[in-house]
């Protein structure tokens, strides 16, 4: 039972709510997982598992190179939410990484099990801010790391995470500015106790109006056990929205886009040409939108669909958008 898609995240009770139909197919993944890892590969795409030393704890990742030819190319770091892992995102970027010529990295976060991981991401989510985890250590570690395994372009490493990895992305480019060329974050959130960005950096915000977990006002969550992972009340999405427009210094009013589905703000007019992109998706729930891959079988959030919000077809896909947004923008 995969924990992280496109209906729900932060299962840090993941034990005590799956039951006896989801068991065995369960079971069936991870049987596949560990005849995959025997043989050097992860099952999820064909990317291989990485371990890497950072403070005192061993930490992994999963390497997805799709790099074709001699010239540098792009890394893209990927970030699954919480309760979840990186099989959960690597699916998600799979087919553009092939398309691209890519490099996709997707940690893992700190959890009671290999399935089950979340991030310290300063107000969220459960053992990994108990413990008090260095997690923007450890994406810095894997950006060296993986720079040192592959041809990877320095001018044109992007970050992007789901729900508690969109809120450690939101860390991620507060303090490693100055590596991360843009990012971009999908159902995540700030906490107002954020330090000031070091650098400007390009960020994209894609959210649902009707998120039942990471809300699009703010406030604890309205799904229970996420509330109980959390330290602090997330902010409303517009909190982020204009944390980054100060940060990168934009000057001019946004522009508003009205869309089928979906309205854009983009703000430009910002220091290093940093501009910040909303997407602002009125019956959009807790997910990924248009994803194919790494859907949760949570099915009292929403049978597969969306945690909140209409279960129909996404009005975007946002893997399209956000490697779109990456592309304009090299550090």
């Amino acid at each position: 039972m995969r924990l992280l898609g496109t209906a729900i995240t932060f299962s840090l009770i993941a034990a005590t709510v799956v039951g006896a139909a989801d068991a065995q197919p369960r079971l069936l993944d991870r049987l596949r997982e560990i005849r995959a890892a025997r043989s050097g590969k992860t099952g999820a795409a064909g990317a291989v598992s990485q371990t890497i030393r950072v403070g005192a704890l061993d930490r992994s990742y999963l390497l997805l190179d799709a790099h074709r030819g001699a010239a540098p190319v792009p890394l893209v770091i990927v970030l699954h939410g919480g309760g979840g892992s990186p099989e959960t995102m690597i699916p998600r970027w799979a087919d553009k990484a092939r398309a691209a010529g890519l490099v996709i990295a997707a940690p893992k976060g700190i959890g009671r099990s290999d399935r089950v991981g979340t991030w310290n991401a300063g107000g969220c989510c459960g053992e990994a801010v108990a413990k008090g985890v260095d997690d923007v250590a450890f994406v810095r570690a894997v950006i060296d790391d993986v720079s040192r395994k592959a041809a990877i372009d320095p001018r044109r490493i992007y970050i992007t995470g789901f729900s508690n990895g969109g809120m450690l992305t939101h860390r991620v480019a507060i303090a490693l500015g100055d590596r991360i060329a843009a990012a971009a974050v999908v159902s995540g959130a700030m906490f107002g106790n954020e330090s000031a960005a070091r650098t400007p950096v390009p960020m994209l915000v894609i959210h649902g109006e009707q998120d039942a977990v990471v809300g699009f006002t703010g406030g604890m969550s309205r799904t229970g056990f996420v509330a109980r992972a959390q330290t602090i009340p997330f902010k409303p999405v517009r909190y982020a929205v204009d944390f980054w427009r100060g940060a990168n210094g934009c000057t001019r009013a946004p522009v508003v886009t009205q869309q089928k589905g979906y309205t854009t703000e983009r703000s430009s007019g910002c220091r290093d040409d940093a501009e910040v992109v909303f997407y602002d998706l009125p019956q959009g729930g807790h997910d990924w939108p248009g994803s194919t891959g790494g859907r949760a079988r949570f099915g009292r959030f929403g049978g597969g669909g969306t945690a909140g919000g209409d279960s129909g077809p996404a009005p975007i896909d946002a893997t399209d958008v956000i490697w779109s947004f990456f592309q304009a923008h090299t550090r």
